[in-house]
């Protein structure tokens, strides 16, 4: 999975991402680990492997991680970000 990237404009400054969905005009705040799994999202990426990073990087445990990817990934696809 993947971000989507023809038609989204995306800026991070510190630890915000604001994305813009140019078809719908919609725009979305992404912040803390968030960012994070937005950027590793910029290539295709698996859950697992974003799990497995986000382990690595913060101070989480895996099911509590995955919990959170997975819930992240839900909302991207809701609101169609994801290609």
């Amino acid at each position: 999975m993947q971000v989507r990237t023809a038609d989204l404009s995306a800026r991070t400054i510190g630890d915000e991402t604001i994305v813009l969905s140019l078809p719908t005009s919609r725009y979305f705040t992404i912040t803390g680990v968030g960012t994070r799994l937005f950027e590793l999202l910029g290539r295709e990426t698996t859950v697992e492997e974003m799990v497995t990073t986000i382990v690595a990087e913060y101070e989480v445990d895996t099911a509590t991680a995955r919990r959170d990817v997975e819930g992240f990934v839900a909302r991207l696809r809701d609101a169609q970000l994801l290609a």
